[in-house]
């Protein structure tokens, strides 16, 4: 089984916006995160941070906005961002 995760552009070409099927946090509630003390709060950020080549994210109900590292191309970043969400919906 397999979590489907909706991929969207946004206007910063250095990030994108994964959607899941259910929230994250509660709708209304934010969790903006670019250093690893404070992706401790949640699970889906602290692996999120973890993911080589991702700078930061933002949890927003049931949407993740992932930004790269300046350096590194989409290409290689997207998968590993979508594998990192999988493992850790199936997980969780």
């Amino acid at each position: 089984m397999s979590a489907k995760i909706k991929v969207t552009t946004t206007r910063n070409e250095g990030t994108l916006m994964f959607a899941v099927k259910d929230a994250l946090v509660p709708y209304g509630k934010s969790i903006p995160v670019s250093q690893p003390g404070v992706a401790r709060l949640h699970p889906m950020a602290e692996v999120l941070l973890a993911v080589p080549g991702v700078d930061s994210a933002w949890i927003m109900g049931n949407e993740i906005q992932v930004t790269k590292k300046v350096d590194e191309k989409w290409a290689t970043v997207k998968s590993r961002v979508i594998e990192a969400i999988r493992k850790n919906l199936l997980n969780s």
